[in-house]
């Protein structure tokens, strides 16, 4: 059994490289499915992606590993979490004529898949058998590569207009997202890997080589051309946010030790930025600043049209609304235990109020209670120790935390939710001496 458990970590390990390729195959899927079908295909029409497909394997395996090592807490929080939908579901048979079971059954799935990602890589963490240090240079060549990836997954087909609109509503195409097939998702990743990346460029070792310097410098710098691209309005917030932060950091740093490397090396990191975007605009057949200047735009004209609620929440107000006079209504049981995904036609893309109307008092105690935790104990350790990377990790967790609370796509998405759970593992991680000492209960 020991060694069934030995051959799952490796296997968890290679997965953190596998996983950003999924996200990449998936949206090129679907792409040639509707160039071979000639019919626009969503997320929603086909939710069942081969991506998908592989990550609920993956589920099977956490559940394995976490039957082998005997985690008997991961288990009875999974428990609670299936608990707290069967309670749902109940209700729906009970108080409602319609529903549809099988939603019902991947929203809950999608959600117990990152729940099961923070317990069992917490876990392999603590076993893996490395220095804190060597476990964190292992995770930054993970995301490095993973950024690296994904954003040139948006600017190499911007390059050859080859891709989708990141919108396309009533107020017409604008913004890029490349093959992705959720604007949303790819923001939610990027926002949350992008601040660490630029963290670990900026505290790599002088004398680092010029092969692991690179792709370091690269990382951050692609993803922030290739999240002005995609233009949604978080997108831009995240680019703010991550570059904000870390130079408010080495500003004080400057005049506190006269040490002006951290300038330095995020100065490097806004050079490349704008030789990318230079590129770009000498190659790509499009404008590229008059796309981003237009996707900025967007959101004032959408704000003195239909008010600033419609701008910030895309219309996402209206469906809570819709389902938040279902929940009040429905009566003490609805309160506790939630209407049920399957009730509903369409998802209110918010998180939070999701987990609360869908399923009540109860499912938010035990569905949210792990993550909140976490990320009190986070903050606790941030003020206790106070450095660059804490406030780099607090600013993804923030940014993540802030968008699945307004735009959703987060807990219930197997993409971005996988690097949510992943980075309040290692907000843990980094405050704990050793990795064998880690603990998230």
């Amino acid at each position: 059994m020991q060694k069934a458990a030995q051959k799952l970590e490796k296997l968890f390990f290679a997965f953190l490289l596998i996983n950003p390729l999924l996200d990449v195959l998936s949206g090129a899927y679907i792409m040639l499915i509707e160039v071979l079908t000639g019919s626009s295909v969503s997320q929603f029409d086909m939710p069942m992606t081969p991506s998908l497909l592989i990550r609920m394997f993956f589920l099977l395996l956490l559940a394995l590993y976490a039957l082998i090592v005997v985690d008997k807490k991961a288990i009875l929080t999974m428990v609670g979490i299936g608990v707290a939908w069967a309670l749902s579901v109940v209700g729906e048979f009970l108080y409602f004529y319609r529903f549809d079971l099988m939603s019902d059954m991947t929203y809950i799935v999608r959600f117990a898949y990152n729940v099961a990602v923070l317990v069992v890589y917490a876990r392999v963490f603590q076993r893996c058998g490395l220095t804190r240090e060597k476990l964190m240079k292992k995770l930054a060549d993970t995301f490095v590569f993973s950024l690296n990836l994904l954003s040139l997954a948006i600017l190499i087909p911007y390059l050859f207009q080859v891709g989708y609109s990141t919108y396309a509503d009533r107020f017409g195409y604008r913004g890029f997202r490349g093959f992705f097939y959720s604007g949303n998702d790819i923001t939610a990743i990027m926002m949350t890997l992008l601040p660490l990346c630029i963290c670990f460029f900026m505290q790599l070792p002088r004398g680092t080589s010029r092969k692991r310097l690179i792709p370091y410098a690269t990382a951050p710098a692609f993803t922030l051309v290739a999240m002005c691209l995609i233009g949604t309005k978080t997108a831009f917030i995240g680019v703010g946010a991550a570059v904000a932060a870390p130079f408010v950091f080495a500003l004080v740093e400057f005049f506190r030790k006269k040490d002006r490397t951290l300038l330095v090396r995020l100065a490097i990191i806004l050079v490349i930025f704008g030789l990318t975007l230079g590129c770009l605009m000498l190659f790509a057949s499009a404008n590229v600043l008059s796309m981003i200047s237009e996707s900025l735009q967007a959101a004032g004209d959408i704000s003195e049209r239909e008010g600033a609620a419609t701008a910030l929440l895309s219309g996402r107000q209206d469906k809570l609304k819709r389902a938040f006079d279902q929940y009040r209504d429905g009566g003490l049981y609805c309160i506790l235990f939630g209407l049920g995904r399957g009730t509903q036609q369409y998802v209110i893309e918010m998180d939070v109020f999701e987990i609360v109307i869908y399923y009540g008092l109860f499912g938010a105690v035990a569905l949210l209670w792990l993550y909140l935790k976490l990320g009190v104990q986070f903050l606790i350790n941030l003020f206790r120790r106070f450095d660059l990377m804490g406030l780099c990790i607090a600013v993804a967790l923030a940014l993540c935390a802030g968008y699945l609370i307004i735009a959703g796509h987060v807990l219930f998405s197997v993409s971005s939710g996988f690097y949510f759970a992943l980075m309040l593992a290692i907000s843990r991680l980094y405050y704990t001496p050793q990795p064998r000492e880690l603990r998230i209960y």
